[in-house]
């Protein structure tokens, strides 16, 4: 029984070593993910305002799926937020730069415009920001890289 228990763990030892490795550090694949998106997202947000956020939401979204978990809910607050901005434009079948000095265009109904505001001031809300404040102090201080979103 004893050289029977031995080969297994001769065995299983390196198959369990190659397989922890090839797991990898998920703050390390997450800080990759973030400089590896870095010139997309500067591009994108650079081009300002909402529709630079709803552009950038498959980035963040990307992120939000590569973060550690003391980071994660944040992402979630902020990809959700703005995930939800998103569908009410769409819903309306509007985009956010139809907007002037933020009033709906013509032909969006009461209830889609509602529906627009709330989900815009979910984006500006306290909650939203500070996750937002989270996630960039936590690119600089984790992944020594800067994160204006």
């Amino acid at each position: 029984m004893t050289s029977l228990r031995m080969a297994a763990q001769i065995l299983v030892l390196p198959i369990l070593a190659t397989s922890l490795s090839s797991c990898g550090d998920p703050i390390e694949g997450y800080c990759e993910s973030l400089e590896g998106h870095q010139e997309e997202l500067t591009k994108t947000l650079g081009e300002g305002g909402t529709g630079g956020l709803i552009a950038a939401l498959p980035v963040f979204e990307d992120l939000e799926s590569n973060a550690p978990d003391d980071i994660e809910k944040d992402w979630k607050t902020l990809t959700g937020a703005i995930s939800g901005l998103r569908t009410a434009l769409d819903d309306a079948g509007v985009s956010a730069d139809d907007f002037e000095n933020g009033e709906p265009p013509e032909g969006v109904g009461d209830a889609e415009a509602k529906k627009i505001a709330d989900a815009a001031t979910k984006v500006s809300s306290t909650k939203t920001q500070e996750a937002s404040v989270r996630v960039q102090q936590h690119a600089r201080d984790v992944c020594h890289t800067s994160l204006t979103l």
